[in-house]
C-alpha cells in the first residue's frame, strides 16, 4: 500500500512538471501548488499523462470513491486489468505520479522513507474522472529486496525512460505491470508522521 508521498522540487524535472501543469490547468485551479510538500489522499497533485502521443502533466485528485462509500487510492497491478472499475482506466487512461519519495509503515507502525540515491521516483498509476473531476490512483506490486522487510506492497515503479512508453503504448504498459521495480534506498523517518484513518 501507498498511502502518502513527498513531492519536493529540488529535483529541476519535478519542478518542470508542476510549472508545466500550472500551465495546463485553469488560471483559478492550483497556481499556488507548493514545491515541497507530503501528499495524501484526497490532496491534489501533478501527474504526467498522454494526449495522443503528447506527454503533458495536469493536477489530479489522489484518490476514487468507491462503490461502497470508501476511497481507493491503490490498486493491484497483478489485478487491475480485471477489475471492471479499473478495465477502462488500464487501457487507455494510465498517468505516472512523479514523487521524490514515498513512506510506508512497518508493522509496528514506524513510519520509513523509501527513495532513490539521486533522482525522482515515477509511479505508475491510472486515472478516472468522476463528477466532473481526473482522480488518480497508484498502482502497487509485490515489494522487492528493498522494501519486503518494512512492508509487503510497494508502489509499481516506472524508469524514466518507461514513462512515455506506460503513457502511450498500451501493449508494453500491460508488460510493464508485471516488471521488478529498481532497488530503493529508506530509512526511519525523523519525528512523527501521523498514521492517516485510511492506514
Amino acid at each position: 500500500m501507498c498511502g502518502r508521498y513527498q513531492f519536493s522540487c529540488n529535483f529541476q524535472e519535478l519542478k518542470q512538471i508542476v510549472r508545466k501543469a500550472q500551465r495546463t490547468n485553469s488560471p483559478d485551479n492550483i497556481l499556488n501548488f507548493p514545491m515541497d510538500r507530503d501528499i495524501s489522499p484526497t490532496d491534489t497533485a501533478p501527474v504526467l499523462i498522454a494526449r495522443g502521443n503528447q506527454v503533458t502533466a495536469e493536477f489530479q485528485r489522489w484518490g476514487i470513491p468507491g462503490w461502497r462509500g470508501g476511497l481507493i487510492i491503490n490498486a493491484r497491478a497483478e489485478t487491475v486489468c480485471d477489475k471492471p472499475m479499473f478495465r477502462r482506466s488500464i487501457a487507455a487512461q494510465r498517468c505516472v505520479i512523479p514523487a521524490s519519495s514515498y513512506y510506508e509503515w512497518d508493522s509496528q507502525r514506524h513510519p520509513y522513507s523509501f527513495h532513490l540515491p539521486a533522482a525522482p521516483l515515477y509511479l505508475a498509476g491510472i486515472y478516472d474522472n468522476v463528477d466532473g473531476v481526473d482522480c488518480f490512483v497508484i498502482l502497487t506490486t509485490a515489494p522487492n529486496s528493498s522494501v519486503q522487510d518494512i512492508h509487503d506492497r510497494m508502489p509499481l515503479l516506472l524508469t524514466r525512460e518507461q514513462v512515455r512508453p506506460w503513457l502511450t503504448d498500451a501493449q508494453e504498459a500491460l508488460n510493464l505491470l508485471t516488471q521488478v521495480p529498481p532497488l530503493l534506498e529508506h530509512g526511519p523517518v525523523d519525528g512523527q508522521l501521523g498514521l492517516a484513518d485510511y492506514l
